[in-house]
């Protein structure tokens, strides 16, 4: 159980240290926590690619009351220079999954540095020493605690705003993590698709076979969400309980990386369809608009003011994101993810879109590739995860 509301408040560690010539701080109240935060909005303040977190998203994520917390652990610390602060990252250890693989691996994630890499290897080092103290063997990142918040620095097409759910980072983050020695370990891949060219005819005759075999579709019912979690949290546990990353957890955890208030408040219903045989859903498809086009202007923020600009602004957006498929095992390989896609990419056409992104997607996962192949999508953005050997024989290797 942690100390305090939040989950990196610990009382009995060192609060600064000097690595080089940045001084490093661990996080340890409040105003820290939101300094941290806050970061990113100065670093990127001229950065029209970037696209701020919510605020409040962040803050809940850190409280000790979130069940992610219950297995894992966490500190965090920011680099400073004569007082004025450089750079920020976060060392969490997910107990659970280091069960479940058998290993001892620790995770950097919520990283941002100023381009200079002297404050980078500042802030790898504290993370990397906090981890080597906690017997991890390896550091692994950019993870920002779970694989499903946020992964992987970018690797090409830095001059594109991010799309929802996608991360966006500078060139210069790949130069640092390989200047410090950390290797490839997966690359994620999004894919990109020209709306206003026709689908492909090989996607329409798979779509057009689930009718005949008894599938029909519906959309997501946000009015009795309560009622559609039941169904959705098992089948999502079931369709990722073998993906990269991913651990056993329980069903309130599951609530609260895609909570009620999450879902009532972004769920699309001509975009979250929904596959059923015998009136008992087995597939589903969770695609939005591309609200990140209407997030840049909020900055973080989602008081009143916001929240009525989102909702006069999101008739604009002009794309979309198709973000996971899950389907029940014995309903794989019917064509469900096929029939899914094409229905969600004629309502996005009906709607004007000009482009939609699929994805982030592990680049091991062959089904998924053959399967998007086939609505005419190309690779577009690739986001990659390092990883380092911290320790060897007990002392942090160099």
């Amino acid at each position: 159980m942690q100390n305090g509301k939040y989950a990196f408040m610990k009382s009995n560690e060192k609060i600064k240290s000097n690595v080089g010539n940045f001084t490093i701080e661990t996080v340890a109240n409040y105003q820290n926590f939101k300094t941290f935060c806050d970061f990113p909005l100065q670093l990127y303040k001229n950065n029209s690619y970037w696209v701020p977190p919510f605020w409040k998203e962040q803050k809940d994520f850190f409280k000790a009351n979130n069940p992610f917390w219950n297995h894992s652990e966490c500190r965090l610390f920011i680099a400073k220079k004569n007082n004025e602060i450089l750079g920020r990252i976060a060392a969490i250890i997910d107990h659970k999954f280091c069960e479940t693989i058998g290993e001892k691996i620790g995770y950097f994630g919520f990283f941002e540095s100023i381009q200079d890499y002297d404050c980078a290897k500042a802030l790898f080092q504290s993370a990397e020493n906090w981890l080597s103290s906690k017997n991890m063997n390896k550091i692994r990142g950019p993870i920002d605690g779970r694989v499903d918040i946020g992964l992987g620095f970018l690797l090409n097409y830095f001059d594109t705003r991010a799309s929802l759910l996608s991360p966006y980072t500078p060139e210069y983050y790949i130069k640092f993590a390989e200047k410090y020695n950390m290797k490839k370990v997966r690359d994620f891949i999004t894919y990109y698709i020209d709306l206003s060219k026709p689908l492909p005819n090989k996607l329409k005759e798979k779509a057009r076979v689930c009718p005949e075999s008894g599938f029909k579709i519906r959309p997501f019912n946000r009015i009795h969400t309560q009622k559609e979690l039941k169904w959705w949290i098992d089948l999502f546990l079931e369709s990722f309980e073998n993906h990269w990353g991913y651990v056993p957890v329980s069903g309130d955890e599951v609530k609260s990386r895609f909570g009620i208030k999450q879902i009532r408040c972004t769920v699309d219903s001509g975009l979250f369809l929904v596959v059923e045989y015998k009136d008992k859903p087995v597939a589903f498809l969770w695609s939005t608009p591309d609200y990140n086009q209407v997030f840049r202007s909020l900055n973080g923020q989602l008081g009143p003011y916001q929240l009525l600009k989102f909702f006069l602004m999101k008739k604009q957006v002009n794309a979309g994101k198709l973000h996971f498929i899950g389907i029940q095992k014995e309903f794989r390989n019917k064509d469900l993810a096929s029939f899914l896609n094409y229905e969600t990419l004629v309502e996005m056409k009906k709607r004007g879109y000009i482009s939609a992104e699929i994805g982030v997607i592990d680049e091991k996962n062959n089904i998924a590739h053959t399967t998007i192949a086939i609505t005419g999508a190309k690779p577009y953005k690739r986001f990659r995860v390092f990883e380092k050997n911290i320790r060897v024989g007990g002392k942090n290797e160099r």
